[in-house]
């Protein structure tokens, strides 16, 4: 495993890039770019984690990427429509620095890879959520799936997994990304709508026998499309896992609920949008899909 130490840059500091920052400070150099209270709380008393991790990080924090950053690595962790202004503000260093995307939803490689030269893309089930500034809480024990997306090479993409594991998260390297995050895609779209539209924490929807049935229709719904799309999927093994990470993260009140709860704009077209769209394209039915899609949005436009 690498032990020296490597400069990060996390770009969007919210739960989950506030989280993975935290941790990554134990070892390395990171630097978090934020909201100003949330920067200017972990400046005066550093960043409390709770819950299944309880520590105070002190990371470096700022609210713009200074002129003189060289990070090793940029994890983009911003809403997936905030993707292409993320990197309009860090173009200066797309050819310098590796960057990685652990975020929701399909089209986050390919709007950074348009500016970034190389690119590692992830997905991740850890389940956090932001409590208030200076302070996020680890809701769901999970893993990370990395892989290249465009010119990185196998070096660098184990050092990543060295890095990352070396902050206790569990990383698993992958041929296959494209698969990977079609099936991240599934599982998320199965969850977060449906725990988001009923105002419940995500164990509600394994617990109550209704919305199980419910979210496992709608995953028979997105793998199907995806498999249409080329991902190598098996809907038997999707289904299990989208019950796993619905009981890992029982207690978590998923992104989507979050958004509404403040309401904010959700990532609904970055995550149930792509398996409403490929499904027109195929002709394949996705009613349930296509009802969280309609609903969620209102639900924006309500708010």
């Amino acid at each position: 495993m690498h032990r020296s130490r490597v400069k990060v840059l996390v770009f969007g500091a919210g739960a989950m890039g506030s989280f993975f920052g935290g941790l990554l400070s134990k070892h390395h150099d990171v630097l978090l770019i934020g909201r100003s209270d949330h920067v200017k709380a972990i400046r005066a008393h550093g960043l409390r984690i709770s819950g299944k991790t309880s520590m105070i990080a002190r990371p470096e924090a700022a609210t713009a990427v200074p002129s003189n950053a060289r990070p090793d690595f940029v994890f983009i962790t911003v809403k997936a429509y905030d993707t292409a202004d993320a990197m309009s503000a860090l173009e200066k260093l797309a050819d310098r620095s590796i960057f990685v995307t652990l975020q929701n939803g399909l089209g986050n490689a390919e709007t950074i890879a348009k500016t970034a030269h190389r690119v590692i893309a992830g997905t991740t089930t850890v389940g956090v959520m932001f409590v208030g500034p200076g302070e996020v809480r680890h809701g769901g024990i999970g893993d990370a799936v990395v892989g290249v997306w465009s010119h990185v090479g196998e070096k660098d993409l184990v050092r990543l997994r060295d890095v990352l594991a070396e902050a206790g998260i569990v990383v698993t390297v992958t041929s296959d990304i494209r698969s990977e995050l079609w099936a991240k895609l599934v599982v998320n779209a199965s969850i977060n709508p449906l725990a988001a539209i009923a105002g419940i924490p995500n164990g509600r929807l394994v617990r109550d026998k209704r919305l199980a049935e419910v979210m496992d229709a709608i995953c028979r719904e997105a793998v199907a499309v995806a498999k249409a799309e080329g991902a190598k999927l098996d809907v038997e093994e999707l289904r299990h896992r989208t019950a796993i990470v619905a009981k890992r993260t029982a207690a978590n009140r998923g992104s989507m609920l979050q958004d509404l709860d403040r309401h904010r704009r959700t990532e609904i077209d970055a995550i149930v949008g792509p398996i409403v769209r490929s499904a027109a394209k195929h002709r394949i039915p996705v009613p349930l899909s296509q009802a969280l899609y309609a609903v969620v949005r209102a639900r924006e436009a309500a708010g």
